[in-house]
């Protein structure tokens, strides 16, 4: 741990990556603060996985667990650190009963907050309020409600503009707020033109993960691999899983040995899902191969036995795990309705990437005004991308190439840095 620097608190509920977007970033900030500050993160396990531990431990990152008392016999849940956090995470000048003994408290003193909108952005807000009421509190974006809500349908898309009203609330006079992504960073810089707003705001760029980088997927193997990441059920029109269905379908007929893998799939939804998706498959030729949601290391073994990633949000705040195959040298198909599309076309504005790698991106509608073109277009993409495999392998390890050099996300996570009272 930084024997100097300011005292940094980041917020969630994990200090890992198995929950994917989220948490990734969560500790891509731990990284970037090593060395330079004392940083702590709250976890919501009461035993924190080993792994956990030995990342928290790689980047000098103390993790708060929450303290449960004897006999109480609650589930974690967010609601311990938005609004339980007087007990389940006291401070170290708390007074407590001498009885009690707790484990792992939160420091009497932190510089900066950091939490995450919209799963701990509430929490935030409170503890700051609560506990620390000097500290800078710094916002990190991951979503777009007005989106993505609207394909759940329901209250869930009437409620939308709430959602993003609530969040608006908790980022209002923070010192800084950061949208990941191009897209996520337009849509709240017209929000923040409002009366609530942060101080400042600012774009954050991802860096890929050194696991992805350190690895390069080849081609070969007799059996064509399509793998696909996402939950499925009540996000199966956002995430595109039915465009992937159909697509399969004419894909299957056009290259007989091709095979679908579908990971991210939750075990209470398995039956649910898999309807879902073989009812929108329609092909008495094809079965995906269902997953169940896994670790970054699970989806990396998968990448290595695929022959290509598909991202066809029909809405996507960023993508991340379409980023994390860009890094691992897979060829992906990526809907131009993401975050992650938006990003490598400033690229190649930039001249940072070749032009070529516009063919990564999809068009895609966000809606069912044109389901067929849709469904033509993804599988004629897949298809031609799985016929000439060995070419689009030299091409994605192009893109990856590209990538690294560009070091895109560098000015990103200096001005992170900088908001967090570290120097450039």
């Amino acid at each position: 741990m930084a024997a100097r620097g300011p005292i940094v608190l980041l917020l969630n509920d994990e200090y890992g990556t198995s929950k994917g977007g989220v948490s990734t970033i969560n500790l891509q900030a731990g990284q970037m603060l090593k060395d330079k500050a004392v940083v702590y993160s709250t976890v919501l396990q009461l035993e924190v996985p080993k792994r956990d531990q030995e990342a928290a431990d790689r980047d000098g990152v103390q993790l708060i667990k929450p303290h449960q008392r004897k006999g109480d016999k609650t589930e974690p849940s967010i609601n311990w650190l938005s609004f339980q956090y007087l007990t389940y995470y006291p401070k170290s000048d708390s007074k407590l009963p001498q009885h009690v003994e707790v484990v792992s408290k939160l420091p009497p003193h932190v510089d900066v907050i950091v939490g995450h909108a919209d799963i701990t952005d509430t929490a935030a807000k409170n503890i700051k309020d609560e506990y620390y009421r000097e500290a800078d509190l710094i916002m990190i974006t991951h979503v777009l409600p007005e989106d993505t809500e609207y394909y759940k349908g329901g209250r869930k898309a009437m409620k939308a503009w709430e959602k993003e009203r609530d969040m608006l609330d908790k980022v209002d006079k923070a010192k800084a707020a950061f949208s990941v992504g191009p897209r996520i960073f337009d849509h709240y810089d017209t929000k923040y033109k409002g009366e609530k707003k942060p101080q400042d705001h600012y774009i954050f760029l991802p860096k890929p993960s050194e696991l992805f980088l350190a690895k390069n997927v080849r081609p070969g193997g007799g059996q064509k691999v399509v793998l696909s990441i996402g939950r499925v059920r009540k996000v199966e029109k956002q995430k595109g899983h039915d465009l992937t269905a159909q697509s399969m379908g004419d894909v299957k007929r056009r290259i007989p040995n091709v095979k679908w893998d579908a990971r991210g799939i939750s075990e209470d939804d398995w039956e649910t899902s898999k309807k879902i998706l073989e009812d929108n498959l329609n092909s008495p030729d094809l079965n995906p191969n269902l997953m169940c949601y896994g670790t970054q290391e699970d989806i990396l073994n998968d990448m290595m036995t695929a022959h290509m990633v598909l991202m066809p949000s029909r809405s996507e705040p960023f993508g991340l795990v379409g980023l994390e195959a860009i890094a691992a040298g897979i060829p992906v198909l990526i809907s131009n309705q993401t975050g992650l599309a938006g990003m490598i076309l400033d690229l190649i504005k930039q001249g940072k990437l070749s032009a070529e790698h516009r063919s990564v991106i999809v068009e895609t509608s966000v809606n069912d005004s044109d389901r067929a073109g849709d469904v033509k277009r993804w599988a004629d993409r897949i298809v031609d991308v799985l016929t000439y495999s060995d070419s689009e392998f030299e091409k994605a390890a192009r893109l990856k190439q590209q990538l690294v050099a560009s070091k895109y996300w560098e000015e990103s996570h200096r001005t992170f840095l900088q908001a967090c009272g570290i120097p450039a």
